[in-house]
């Protein structure tokens, strides 16, 4: 699946991490969207399924692990006034760069445990590929709440545990790329950690046991290209995955690598 964006409490060291990775990648992930690779093509499907959803036109709307920025063009669009939250200052400094003449549009630092903005503030809150990364998903879903209006809109998206794809690169082939660069390197490699993949129920369950009212939840993104095949492979692994997600090809559900959750506000 496309690369996770980051956003964490700054106290805890892996995810100082997880924001030092993200600020060193700052600018390949900006250009990742634009890519005619699978990656690229997981975030462009995430997006458009995530805006598909999207029910607050012309409402305040929190992005929180925005990155550089890219869900802002397409709401202020829709004639919301956008707020993007992230721990990393590069990714910030991208989006601030690329909107610095929109009125309608601001950057924040911040963590998903705290957001420096009053309760009831926005619309919706959008969190796109953090989840993973977090330790304390159910204070991170809390805080999502607070500052959402009752009756607003959460859209949050995780990554499929039941996708062989997420799998196999979350608990065989990361971990085989981190030892491989531990023997090479003759040390201790830091790593950004196993990350939580969820199944359709524990997602819209972890949503729930916070007070919210899960109503949509909808997959996206189907690699049957199990990695390194995807990146050895990557027009072959683009050109299934676009017929998968076309429905133009039968497919399972359950094979999605990703998993977006919506819900209300009660």
């Amino acid at each position: 699946m496309g690369k996770s964006r980051s956003i964490a409490g700054a106290s805890d060291p892996h995810a100082n991490r997880v924001v030092e990775f993200f600020d060193q990648r700052a600018n390949d992930y900006a250009r990742e969207y634009h890519d005619e690779t699978p990656g690229g093509y997981a975030l462009r499907v995430r997006r458009r399924k995530v805006l598909e959803l999207f029910d607050q036109p012309g409402g305040k709307v929190l992005d929180l692990g925005c990155g550089p920025g890219a869900m802002a063009q397409e709401l202020v669009e829709r004639g919301c006034e956008f707020w993007g939250v992230d721990p990393s200052s590069k990714m910030l400094d991208i989006g601030r760069r690329r909107f610095r003449d929109h009125q309608r549009i601001h950057f924040l630092s911040g963590d998903a445990a705290r957001v420096a903005l009053p309760d009831g503030f926005f619309d919706a809150v959008l969190c796109m590929g953090v989840m993973d990364a977090l330790g304390d998903r159910h204070r991170a879903i809390r805080e999502m709440l607070r500052l959402l209006r009752p009756g607003g809109t959460l859209i949050v998206t995780f990554t499929n545990l039941s996708s062989p794809y997420a799998w196999w690169k979350n608990y065989i082939f990361y971990p085989l790329i981190w030892r491989w660069h531990a023997l090479r390197a003759r040390t201790v490699v830091s790593k950004l950690g196993g990350r939580a993949l969820y199944t359709r129920r524990a997602a819209r369950q972890l949503v729930q046991s916070e007070g919210a009212e899960v109503v949509q939840t909808v997959t996206n993104y189907y690699n049957v290209f199990l990695s390194p095949l995807d990146e050895v492979m990557p027009s072959a692994a683009l050109w299934v995955a676009k017929k998968l997600e076309d429905q133009i090809w039968p497919r399972p559900e359950w094979i999605a690598a990703g998993l977006i959750v919506k819900a209300r506000k009660i």
